[in-house]
């Protein structure tokens, strides 16, 4: 059996226990489809980074040690000469030389570079 509320009586309160239950549910609407949607978008997108990141690790797991690897290039690097660097013994220019000297006599000894 229903309860009737006079009118002062309780108002704001519901008048049976459906009426509460549907007033405690959230509505599904639109905006909730929405937010479902980008939260499953975000779980697939997570799902995907860790395949990804899962892949990278099997493939560092068949590599071979970093130090053999930077011993290496290491080796290769040293084996050539770099082009760009001249192969002299000495300055080509002496001239070149006073640049990074400094001022002879000066107190404080600093660089003009």
């Amino acid at each position: 059996m229903d309860p009737i509320l006079s009118e002062g009586e309780g108002a704001d309160e519901p008048r049976t226990q459906e009426e509460a239950a549907t007033r405690q549910l959230p509505r599904a609407g639109p905006s909730n489809f929405v937010g479902k949607h980008r939260m499953a978008a975000a779980i697939a997108h997570l799902h995907q980074q860790i395949q990804i990141i899962q892949e990278e690790l099997d493939q560092l797991e068949t590599l071979g040690a970093a130090s053999i690897v930077c011993a290496e290039l290491v080796s290769s690097i040293e084996s050539i000469p770099d082009p760009l660097l001249p192969e002299t013994n000495g300055p080509a220019e002496v001239g070149w030389d006073r640049w990074f000297q400094g001022a002879n006599g000066a107190r404080n000894r600093k660089r003009w570079i």
